[in-house]
């Protein structure tokens, strides 16, 4: 069954951060994933089906200094393999 999300990506230094927020209230949190550079987000969210129109936005708002953030659905295995779930240690934090 897919799940509907949210995709935040966000420049810190010289890499870019890519998280997920579900829409589900009891989904479980996810591990942010890291990306070395713009050319590797670009790779990150065509494997996630993203348009190529919004890609070339969020390139844009990236490119600003701002927060690109993305709406998306997910397949379960997908999902998983992009951004696995935080483990019982890493939420006690």
């Amino acid at each position: 069954m897919a799940e509907e999300g949210t995709l935040s990506i966000l420049r810190r230094g010289t890499t870019y951060q890519v998280r997920y927020a579900s829409h589900n209230p009891y989904g479980r949190d996810r591990q942010p994933y890291t990306c070395a550079n713009e050319h590797t987000v670009v790779i990150l969210l065509q494997q996630c089906g993203m348009d190529p129109w919004a890609i070339m936005q969020a390139v844009a708002e990236l490119r600003k200094g701002r927060v690109a953030v993305l709406p998306i659905v997910f397949s379960p295995a997908h999902m998983q393999a992009c951004f696995p779930v935080l483990s019982e240690t890493s939420d006690a934090l």
